[in-house]
This record gives C-alpha cells, structure tokens and sequence, in this order.
C-alpha cells in the first residue's frame, strides 16, 4: 500500500467518510463489518484505499499473534477507507454460488488449523508480519454452501446470546455496585453518627 494510502488518527472526523483502520480489524470488529465505527475527513478518504461491500479486509500486521491475520467481511453499501499492511480479498465469480463469505471470515479467525498456520508463519520481534504468499497458501476445507450457512448462523446466534448474556451481567454489576454504594453510605452515616452520641455523652 503505498503512502497517499495512509491516514491516522488524526484524520478522525464526526461527521466524515467511512474509514476502518487495520488495528481495529480484530479490536473492534468480529467477522462481519457493516456499522462503521470511525470516520475521516474528506480529502483522507479520497486518497484511500477502499474496502468494498463483499470484500474481505486481512490484518498482515500487527502487535500480537492474536491480532495478525485477522480479517472481516466488509458488508457496508458504501466503501471504506483502509489503512496498513493489509489484503483485500475478492470472490471470484466460478465460487459464488458455493461459496458464502461470511463463513471464510468465520474460519480464518477461528479455525484452530488456520490460526496455528498464522502464528506459525508470523515473523518480528516488536511487530509480527504474515507475507502474502503465506496468506495465500492457507488451506481451507469447504463443505457444502447449506453447512456454511448454517455454521455462520449458529456462530451469528450464539454471539448474539453471548452479547446480551455480557450486558445482563453488566447490568446485575451496577445494580449490585448501587446497593454496595447505599450500604457503605449507610454504615458510614451511622458510625458518624455513633461519634457524635459518644462524644456528647463523654462531654457529659
């Protein structure tokens, strides 16, 4: 990606274009990217690369070998500007009527095989790399397209389930902080309380 492709957080504007940078492909998203949680100024975006409805967007760079090589299927009707060291992935049109992304995406960042790939093929010491041509010679079993989907609509419903399951327990968390906080208050009124009836009495 060459430099007019690079933009940084500086760029970050309210009410600008859509942007994804590739630290935020496994931080942010999960799999599938359609609400768009950055956005850049005008002339930024113009300059971009951009990330296209039904292309996958692949982190080849990163921190940790937990984040290398994470990717998300871009399904936002307009494009997004894209920064980094990353791959675009494109279907081609003899795989489309077999083929569902959604369950690529699904597999690259969660299949134990594919991952253990990754990690093997990573290379830096501050900053792990996954070149091209490794990233292209992953290998990936493909069922039939019904089990595709229904894997990724399983994977869909359990995290949605998870997510809800996270934001219950969040919220029992503040409703049990609140009561915490009354409790604490209360005993701390009394004790104050308490100094003050045994002051008076040894004032006595």
């Amino acid at each position: 990606m060459s430099k007019k492709d690079i933009f940084t957080k500086k760029n970050i504007t309210s009410d600008g274009k859509n942007a994804i940078f590739y630290g935020d492909i496994s931080r942010k998203y999960d799999c599938f990217a359609q609400e768009i949680i950055n956005r850049i100024d005008d002339e930024s975006y113009e300059k971009a690369t951009k990330v296209e409805k039904e292309q996958i967007l692949v982190n080849l760079e990163d921190f940790g070998y937990e984040d290398i090589g994470r990717c998300i299927l871009y399904q936002n009707d307009v494009p997004a500007a894209i920064n980094g060291n990353v791959l675009l992935l494109t279907l081609k049109d003899s795989f489309k009527d077999i083929i569902d992304l959604r369950y690529i995406a699904f597999l690259i960042n969660y299949k134990d095989t594919i991952r253990n790939y990754i990690y093997q093929k990573s290379a830096g010491e501050k900053v792990k790399r996954l070149k091209k041509i490794d990233f292209e010679n992953i290998l990936i079993i493909i069922p039939t397209l019904e089990v595709q989907n229904k894997t990724v609509n399983n994977f869909i419903e359990l995290k949605r389930q998870f997510e809800d399951d996270v934001a219950e327990i969040e919220r029992k968390i503040k409703l049990i902080d609140g009561y915490s906080n009354v409790y604490v208050e209360k005993m701390l009124n009394f004790k104050e309380s308490s100094i003050g009836t045994n002051k008076e009495i040894s004032d006595k």
